[in-house]
């Protein structure tokens, strides 16, 4: 089976062979680089020029616009900040992505969209875009999607923590650090938490993002355990981060699914097929 993410020879994601292949990303070096304001996390280039083309569609394409927000750490992070932000007076905070664009509505998040895209349109010397993360985070946020049911969690709730787990690593990237800082950083997990508290996400979703590294024995919170179990299955797929996370003997006991390790791969990579058909203009 194969699956590709295409904007002529900019960006690929595939899933080949039973395995979550590469993304890679080819995009003209800048010629100098310019940090970015510490709120304004990077939008995956691909991502970016999706959005383009869903705003250009006249009827707004708001409900693929609304998929495609969901694809992206940034994007998500976006929406979400604005969905918890007080003056809406929300009654609760709002952990899914899901549920924030249908209580924003399909204009509002497509007017937030847009505003994230304009600085790779309009700045030349946008930071680059870690290689792995893209792909690393789709692939964790669809295992947590899958497993979420085992460990009691809801599945938009499940999914949106894992495309959010290492947006701390995002804040270094768009800030202009470099690539091997970035790659290298131990302490993405609470420069990310700490972001989405001051934003005021849910404080499960802050947690498993804070504590996605910590050991399988100190892990708690439904969230905590989706993550790094999923970053583990992401791992065996081809999709994993810099970091290593825990086994899969580990992850298999955290989310505690009574399948075999095989079939939850194969459920998994359902899951981004599915879940990319966005990005990939279908």
């Amino acid at each position: 089976m194969t699956v590709d993410a295409r904007d002529g020879n900019r960006t690929h994601l595939r899933v080949s062979g039973g395995r979550v292949g590469t993304i890679t990303s080819v995009v003209s070096p800048a010629t100098r680089r310019t940090a970015l304001l510490r709120d304004r996390l990077l939008v995956h280039p691909r991502a970016a020029q999706r959005v383009l083309e869903l705003l250009a569609v006249p009827d707004g394409a708001h409900a693929e616009l609304c998929a495609l927000v969901e694809l992206d750490p940034a994007l998500t992070a976006a929406v979400l900040r604005a969905a918890n932000s007080a003056h809406l007076g929300f009654s609760r905070r709002i952990a899914g992505i899901r549920h924030a664009t249908v209580l924003l509505g399909g204009s509002l998040v497509a007017s937030l969209a847009a505003s994230r895209v304009a600085d790779l349109v309009f700045d030349t010397a946008v930071p680059d875009y870690p290689d792995w993360l893209w792909q690393h985070s789709v692939v964790v946020a669809s295992s947590c999607a899958v497993l979420a049911p085992y460990v009691g969690e809801s599945t938009d709730d499940a999914f949106t923590t894992g495309m959010l787990h290492d947006v701390g690593t995002l804040v270094s990237a768009s800030n202009g650090e470099s690539a091997d800082h970035v790659d290298a950083s131990p302490e993405h997990a609470e420069i990310g938490a700490d972001l989405l508290q001051r934003w005021n996400l849910p404080d499960a979703v802050v947690d498993g993002v804070r504590h996605h590294h910590a050991r399988p024995d100190a892990l708690v919170g439904g969230l905590e355990r989706l993550v790094a179990a999923s970053s583990a299955f992401a791992e065996e797929l081809g999709a994993g981060g810099p970091e290593r996370g825990v086994s899969m003997h580990d992850a298999v006991r955290l989310v505690r699914a009574p399948r075999r390790p095989d079939e939850l791969l194969a459920a998994i990579e359902d899951e981004v097929t599915r879940r990319t058909a966005v990005v990939r203009g279908r």
